[in-house]
């Protein structure tokens, strides 16, 4: 009966191991890539022609693979779209791409905003969720940014 007892505590015991997703210090931090104010508004001076585009790559630091070699993915977000008529139909068209992964050389990420002149003034929220392990680790961050 000792025997037994001994056998089950050491099987027991010696299978235990340490949570491997303690291990792992994931990082996830926007950059908005242009002018940060003292009050934490990024601004953005855009093409003032009412439906020109102005192209803005902005991105963020983050760890670029999860523990399993999966390059990390961000999902994009943002609570502003611009509209344009085609045909008498009113099409909305993202001025984010909602996608992107990480660079498999260094810890960065990239994603495009793409404004037009008519959204001179308003200011918008970009939200970022980083996916670590498979979906079961997501960081999140965000910044508002002025279009001027």
């Amino acid at each position: 009966m000792k025997k037994l007892i001994l056998l089950l505590y050491l099987i027991i015991f010696t299978s235990c191991e340490k949570d491997p997703l303690l291990n792992h210090d994931y990082e996830f931090i926007i950059d908005g890539r242009t002018y940060k104010d003292s009050n934490g508004y990024y601004h953005l001076t855009i093409d003032p022609l009412e439906n020109q585009q102005t192209l803005h790559r902005f991105g963020a630091y983050v760890t670029k693979e999860d523990k399993w070699g999966i390059p990390t993915q961000v999902i994009w977000d943002c609570n502003d779209v611009w509209s344009i008529d085609v045909w008498g139909n009113t099409m909305y068209v993202p001025i984010i791409n909602y996608t992107s992964y990480a660079d498999p050389q260094v810890d960065s990420i990239y994603s495009m905003l793409a404004p037009i002149g008519s959204m001179i003034g308003d200011t918008i929220l970009v939200k970022g969720k980083a996916v670590f392990e498979e979906g079961e680790i997501i960081l999140e961050d965000s910044f508002q940014i002025i279009f001027e």
